[in-house]
């Protein structure tokens, strides 16, 4: 069998109720991030324990028979003061400064089955001084999964995601979801690292930029009557790709193993031929490592080729 290596890269490219306990926070004084977006709903089930509502940062989870607590804070499980970095009122976020706040744990004097389904809340993220408007659909009496619909940003940046790593200087397309109640959003501006890469007027809003090797946090900013609101941050990486070299190739127990130089977080292809003209894709992954390995079943009748090809940026 013989085996040819290649190189080959494709050019680049988120009731009012009387239970207050008797103690609350004062209003506030400052300007405070209204998360007055769309709405998404949480179904708590064994395949989605955790809604992120800002990744690593503030999560919620309820465990089987327990209260809620935030462990991208570092919860363990429900106490006193938990889910941490966050407070609750009956309400609605009309109302949001005029809100009486406790945490979640003190709630538990009452029966929550019947407390809290189809009762508007609103959430405080303490630290980062957001509100955001949560409504539970389910709540199991003795446990449970639990169910509710909460708010979201009024603008995000859906694409990229956060983590995702791009090839330098390809492009990279960032867009945003933007929106407002009874009004027009006026302009959506895109930053990295706090520089501006530019804004749109109109939807679809999105930007096409070339960036450069290094770590970015991009944000959007949404203006709508006057007022503008940034999106949470998102981290992408950019890196200067290694060339694909493809290496120690080596047959052991019926199966064709080689491995091949990768930068990790982007996309590789593996191809094979018969005849160096037509090209078979076999894997496309997403690498997580260099080098990076590949096996085929052998077969030691006529001749294969293979090839490793690195991705466009999405």
């Amino acid at each position: 069998m013989k085996s040819r290596f290649e190189f080959s890269r494709v050019s680049s490219a988120f009731l009012e109720t009387a239970l207050l306990l008797g103690w609350g926070i004062a209003q506030k004084t400052q300007a405070a991030t209204l998360w007055t977006g769309h709405t998404i709903d949480f179904v708590q089930s064994s395949t989605n324990l955790t809604d992120e509502l800002i990744p690593g940062v503030v999560s919620l989870t309820r465990g089987y028979s327990q209260w809620l607590y935030n462990p991208d804070a570092g919860d363990q499980g429900p106490g006193l003061d938990t889910p941490t970095d966050t407070e609750w009122a009956f309400g609605t976020l009309d109302n949001y400064d005029a809100n009486y706040y406790q945490t979640f744990y003190s709630l538990r004097n009452g029966d929550l089955s019947t407390l809290l389904p189809g009762n508007p809340m609103v959430v405080h993220l303490i630290n980062e001084d957001i509100y955001l408007s949560l409504t539970f659909s389910t709540w199991p009496q003795h446990g449970g999964y639990i169910a509710y619909t909460r708010s979201t940003p009024p603008v995000t940046i859906t694409s990229p995601t956060n983590g995702m790593v791009f090839d330098a200087p390809g492009p990279v397309k960032i867009v945003a979801s933007a929106a407002v109640a009874g009004g027009t959003v006026t302009n959506v501006a895109f930053f990295a690292n706090l520089g501006s890469l530019g804004s749109t007027q109109s939807a679809p809003f999105s930007i096409t930029t070339n960036l450069a090797a290094g770590q970015y946090a991009l944000t959007a900013v949404e203006t709508a009557g006057g007022i503008s609101v940034t999106s949470l941050v998102v981290n992408i990486s950019v890196v200067s790709p290694v060339g694909v070299l493809l290496l120690s190739p080596r047959i052991t127990g019926g199966e064709f193993t080689f491995e091949y130089n990768a930068s990790p977080g982007l996309q590789y292809v593996i191809q094979n031929s018969t005849n160096l003209v037509n090209w078979q894709s076999l894997v496309t992954n997403v690498s997580t490592g260099n080098p990076m390995y590949f096996t085929n079943s052998f077969s030691s009748k006529g001749t294969q080729y293979y090839r490793v090809g690195q991705l466009p940026n999405p």
